[in-house]
């Protein structure tokens, strides 16, 4: 009997230990939104009781992972993502957004009001990123870069006419290396972006979707997303990286 009340006790730590390990999230690697989203999921999980350990990764690979279950989740995409990948789970509050812009060298003089305009301009475009994917859909001419910086460096070098990027994203870019010239579109679209689970951590999803409501409701979430967002030009994204 002795014996036996051991091992239940043992299987029970082991059990609670398991549980008291930290989720690990991948997040898109070199993106300012996805810092400033991984801020605020932090948070959130803490709220919950609950830890994440945020790991960026090339969103190709993100996807990927997070597919197989070698990740728990993803720290944050859009709607569109959850519904080319039907076997992740969606936690249904989105708790931050963001927008996507067109960026050019001002000598391009290029005209892009809506995504309709697009079609008349070669675009780059990260490989992996859903927003992206979304706006360049079934267009005639699109080049896929690694990472954000790779695809300025080849805006700069005339390599394509328009750069697709986050508006957080691209600002935080031009104003660290002091590009003066180049210019960007209004907001090409605006949207909701969401945190995904594997479906082996579903029961963490009702959990996860009601403390997101609470800290909007209350403005605590939108308190922390100004805290992120005022932090960021003093982070290098270049270190938010798998490498």
């Amino acid at each position: 009997m002795r014996v036996f009340a051991l091992w239940i006790g043992l299987l029970m730590l082991a059990c609670g230990s398991s549980q008291a390990q930290p989720l690990r999230l991948a997040a898109n690697e070199r993106l300012a939104e996805q810092w400033v989203a991984a801020t605020m999921l932090r948070a959130i999980y803490a709220k919950a009781g609950l830890q994440a350990k945020v790991e960026p990764l090339p969103p190709a690979r993100a996807n990927l992972e997070t597919l197989s279950g070698q990740r728990d989740g993803e720290v944050a995409r859009i709607a569109a993502y959850g519904d080319r990948n039907p076997s992740l789970v969606r936690v249904e509050t989105p708790y931050y957004q963001l927008t996507s812009q067109a960026f050019w060298l001002r000598v391009r003089a290029a005209s892009i009001k809506d995504r309709k305009d697009l079609v008349h301009y070669s675009v780059g475009a990260i490989r992996g990123v859903a927003h992206s994917s979304e706006l360049t859909l079934e267009h005639p001419s699109v080049t896929l870069t690694n990472e954000p910086l790779q695809m300025f460096r080849m805006l700069l070098g005339s390599r394509f006419d328009v750069a697709l990027d986050t508006g957080i994203n691209g600002k935080y870019l031009i104003a660290k290396n002091g590009w003066q010239d180049i210019e960007s579109s209004t907001d090409l679209a605006k949207l909701d972006l969401y945190h995904y689970l594997h479906p082996k951590h579903a029961k963490l999803a009702p959990r996860l979707n009601q403390i997101i409501r609470q800290m909007r409701e209350s403005g605590e979430l939108d308190h922390i997303r100004q805290q992120a967002e005022a932090e960021l030009l003093k982070t290098q994204l270049d270190q938010f990286s798998g490498k």
